[in-house]
This record gives structure tokens, C-alpha cells and sequence, in this order.
């Protein structure tokens, strides 16, 4: 007679064992702690979180928030007293500004390199496995050299070759 797959089973090693519970969740603590004073302060047990959260101007969804009409939106008069500051707003002179490079220092070395050798010609970059060992395809080598020559000279680093001037 045929076993129906019984010595896989008793290969298997689960025979007298129980099944394992999954305790990766956490129980609910009524008393949560917090790492900001001033939520600490103003938290009520007796609410819910996200009534809270709204007593103190936040919101406990801001997904949802998408979906509210202008109305919605706009503070009622009574709460606006209510509502706490929690974060220290810098004004925007004091914010230095970043400087942006839409290129990065490797690509551009990179590309100047590929230049120097083959000017403006992608598909013979493109070709050359030894000097574009990023193995990037030609239109990739066209974008980045378009980006390249279209740098200004403070945003370049590495000077622009002959052959693609």
C-alpha cells in the first residue's frame, strides 16, 4: 500500500511539536511616554490619541487630510486659544541655502573622461567597455553629457575637454 507521504512527514521533524504564538505585538499601555515635554503635559488618558492630538493642533491621519474641503481645513475660533506650539519655526533669512548640483562630482569626471577621449560621439562611448566600465547605454552617456556641458562654471568641477567643446 502506498504511505501518502508519510516518511515526509516524519522527515519533516513537527511530530509532538506545538506551534509556536506569535508574541511580536505590544499590549496597550494607557500611560505611553513621551519624549516631548509639552505632549507629556498636555496628554489626557481619558482621550483618545487622536482626540489629543487635535487638542493640541495636529493631526492624527494627515493622509485623510487630503480629502477635507477648504472649511474643514480652517481652525474653529474657540480651539485656535487652545492649540500649543511644539517646534521653534526658524524664520527663513536665518535658513542658509543649499547649493545644488544637478550633477554629482563622479559624473562629472566621469562624463570628462569619456569626452576627452570621444567628444560628443555617445555611441562610441557607449561601445567602449574599458573607458565606460559604469556600462551605462548610450542615450544615458547623451543625457549625462548634455547635463555636463549645460553646467555653469561654478556648478562644474572638472573642466570641460577640447573634443566636446
Amino acid at each position: 500500500m502506498v504511505k501518502h507521504g508519510r516518511n515526509k512527514k516524519r522527515r519533516a521533524g513537527r511530530i509532538g511539536r506545538t506551534k509556536l504564538k506569535n508574541h511580536s505585538y505590544k499590549r496597550w499601555n494607557p500611560n505611553p511616554s513621551f519624549g516631548n515635554e509639552v505632549v507629556k503635559q498636555n496628554w489626557d488618558v481619558t482621550k483618545s490619541p487622536a482626540q489629543n492630538l487635535a487638542a493640541m493642533g495636529l493631526l492624527a491621519k494627515p493622509n485623510q487630510d487630503v480629502h477635507r474641503t477648504h472649511e474643514q481645513l480652517l481652525p474653529s475660533k474657540d480651539n485656535s486659544a487652545n492649540v500649543i506650539e511644539l517646534f521653534d519655526v526658524p524664520d527663513s533669512d536665518s535658513m542658509k541655502e543649499k547649493k545644488e548640483y544637478p550633477m554629482s562630482e563622479d559624473d562629472q569626471k566621469y562624463i570628462a573622461k569619456c569626452m576627452k577621449k570621444y567628444g560628443t560621439d555617445y555611441g562610441k562611448m557607449f561601445r567602449d567597455h574599458k573607458l565606460n566600465v559604469m556600462q551605462h547605454t548610450e542615450t544615458k552617456l547623451r543625457k549625462m553629457g548634455s547635463r555636463f556641458l549645460l553646467l555653469s562654471p561654478e556648478q562644474r568641477v572638472v573642466d570641460v575637454p577640447e573634443k566636446a567643446a
